[in-house]
């Protein structure tokens, strides 16, 4: 008798227990339906068709309910998982708001000695570091949700502008100069905001693994190619090993840079996540050519927006030796990469 209080207890407060009992039991009903049809045409041949069709309409039926119960609990934990992470990064601002904004109140105080402040500065860049993650995270939440986002029409070529004015002093620090290259037409068909992020998160990605002295500029160029918007971002960084490029796209990884000097050793390992979601969810499609010490060159293709002047011609840069290279193409599909490939060149 415990038994059966403890199974309906379980059966209640357990879902994937009831889920399994259910799709069990929906398993069962469905073979010994089978069986009965298969029973019925023997003594009844006139009317095996009859039987057919009943059999048929079931395993519909069944297909459909297993279909919900099976991923019920899927759906259910993704709902309660976007929510947990939307609660915990809107929570963490405040106090991280708080300490950043003590910090540098601290760091007026001209007594502070050379080693306090030294402290305080680093307190800062950890804390930047952890903003820049929640507000990662909060992206990706919103990414999974892209029927929340709105589009319309979008000139790319103002958004490369400010956001290579935005970080200009990080270019400046690092000793880079932003060259920026536009065509005649530059809209594109999206959300600005997303799209902002695109462009922000590459150029970072371009001014920070280039070393100081091994390259002195970062090339953006906005045009129209292919009867799309191709967004180019280039650079003669440190460039991504073929082995690496196989994760690139994967949340929180980042390439061991340990043993390469005059990078700054920054990010979260989120924004190339951020950008592929961000292309998916624009139907567009990604191509990053690298070669280690030579540099990595990054082509986001979004739709044009309306009234796209006629398709430019225009040369297809070819790769240089050894140049590992990955591409996606959601441009016709929403859900999955119609190309994910690796070659050297």
């Amino acid at each position: 008798m415990e038994w059966v209080i403890a199974s309906r207890e379980k059966y209640r407060n357990d879902l994937f227990f009831r889920t399994t009992l259910q799709i069990i039991t929906l398993q069962a009903m469905l073979v010994l339906v089978c069986l009965s049809a298969f029973l019925f045409s023997l003594y009844n041949p006139a009317d095996e068709w009859y039987a057919f069709g009943g059999v048929l309409a079931l395993s519909i039926l069944c297909g459909a309910l297993l279909a919900r119960f099976t991923l019920g609990p899927a759906r259910d934990t993704l709902r309660y998982q976007k929510l947990f992470i939307s609660n915990v990064a809107h929570e963490l601002r405040t106090p991280l708001s708080v300490i950043k904004t003590s910090t540098e109140v601290g760091l007026i105080d001209d007594s502070l000695s050379k080693d306090a402040r030294q402290t305080f500065n680093d307190i800062l860049i950890e804390l930047d570091r952890v903003s820049e993650i929640i507000n990662n995270l909060l992206s990706l939440n919103t990414l999974t949700r892209p029927e929340r986002m709105q589009f319309g029409n979008v000139e790319l070529g103002p958004l490369v502008e400010s956001v290579a004015k935005r970080h200009a002093m990080l270019a400046n620090e690092r000793g880079i100069k932003v060259h920026i290259k536009k065509g005649s037409y530059t809209g594109v068909w999206g959300n600005a905001t997303a799209i902002e992020q695109i462009i922000a998160n590459l150029v970072i990605n371009a001014i920070s693994y280039t070393p100081r002295g091994q390259g002195d500029r970062v090339d953006i160029e906005v045009r129209q190619e292919g009867g799309m918007i191709l967004l180019g971002v280039y650079d003669s960084g440190i460039g991504i090993s073929q082995e690496d490029l196989f994760h690139i796209f994967e949340p929180f990884y980042r390439a061991d840079v340990s043993r390469v000097r005059k990078v700054k050793k920054s990010g979260t390992g989120l924004g190339l996540t951020i950008v592929n979601e961000i292309v998916r969810v624009h139907h567009g499609k990604i191509q990053i050519q690298s070669a280690l010490r030579r540099g990595t060159s990054v082509y986001v293709y979004l739709p044009h927006g309306d009234n796209a002047p006629a398709e430019q011609s225009s040369a297809e840069s070819s790769p240089s030796e050894k140049t590992s290279e990955i591409s996606l193409d959601f441009s016709s599909q929403g859900a999955k990469p119609s190309t994910f490939a690796t070659a050297n060149r």
